[in-house]
């Protein structure tokens, strides 16, 4: 199974938004990429700072099997000379043109996507995933970590993205 990563480039959102210590988030973070790996799952990300990068990171360390990172090649908007740190950490790219084909892409670029925290860039990728839903038929899962996030989605976005909100590790183990 292929599943996508999305959090905010920085972790003090969830610090300063939710009830979670940085050695909660940091747990969490270092559980997740370990089960993924146990579980012998591949992981996508866009390879910036932040949480999906931190997860990638305990995945590794835990023998994961291998990392796509959705690399926006061609944008002569922003460039991606502030990501090159960070490509040490996936296997392949998968090029895409801009940033924005970037974030479409995203979400939906896993049978699952675990969603730890959320910021500006993660609602757009989860906004986006509508259609793919409805034009391409997706049956992406989109898994969120309620405890990492001031509060549920508006109904309005849940009516259209179907979200599994989980609490635990051993609830996204029985998911993936």
């Amino acid at each position: 199974m292929r599943i996508s990563l999305l959090g905010p480039g920085d972790l003090t959102k969830i610090l300063r938004f939710t009830k979670l210590s940085e050695q909660e988030i940091n747990k969490l973070i270092e559980d997740i990429g370990k089960l993924i790996a146990k579980k012998g799952h591949e992981i996508v990300i866009i390879p910036n700072k932040g949480i999906p990068l931190e997860i990638t990171k305990a995945y590794k360390k835990n023998k994961g099997k291998r990392v796509y990172g959705i690399v926006p090649t061609k944008d002569k908007d922003f460039g991606i000379s502030h990501i090159e740190p960070y490509l040490q950490f996936i296997d392949e790219k998968i090029e895409v043109d801009t940033w924005y084909e970037a974030a479409s892409k995203i979400a939906s670029s896993g049978e699952a996507c675990i969603v730890v925290g959320l910021s500006p860039g993660v609602i757009r990728a989860l906004a986006v995933i509508k259609f793919h839903y409805k034009y391409r038929a997706s049956e992406t899962k989109i898994i969120l970590f309620k405890n990492t996030i001031s509060s549920p989605l508006h109904p309005e976005i849940e009516e259209e993205i179907p979200i599994t909100y989980i609490s635990s590790i051993k609830e996204l183990e029985n998911l993936i």
